[in-house]
């Protein structure tokens, strides 16, 4: 909800347990206590916290992050694969020398 010169300061008392369950709330969704209180009122009086238009400019960053990050566990993956297949290809190489050595042994 965005703040505008028609807010109104409250006081309101608040059970220990309560102000630790806010506090978890607020570092889980990684917002402010004044945030999760006045979604958590929104929610409950099905009040429309945002406009559509912020809601989706929010969930348009989060795609876009989420696209970068995607990109970035594509690429670890590619380097991944290839270190595997180099270590797929020593360990045949190992099996064959191996192998001729047991042979000659034998």
């Amino acid at each position: 909800m965005a703040k505008n010169s028609k807010s109104k300061t409250i006081s309101i008392r608040l059970s220990d347990l309560m102000l630790e369950a806010l506090d978890a709330r607020a570092i889980l969704d990684e917002k402010d206590r004044t945030q999760i209180i006045r979604e958590a009122i929104a929610g409950y009086l099905d009040l429309s916290d945002e406009p559509v238009e912020d809601k989706l400019e929010a969930l348009e960053e989060k795609q876009h992050s989420l696209g970068k990050a995607v990109d970035s566990l594509c690429r670890e993956l590619k380097g991944e694969s290839k270190r595997t297949d180099s270590l797929e290809t020593r360990i045949e190489e190992l099996n064959r020398v191996m192998a001729l050595f047991l042979e000659r042994v034998n």
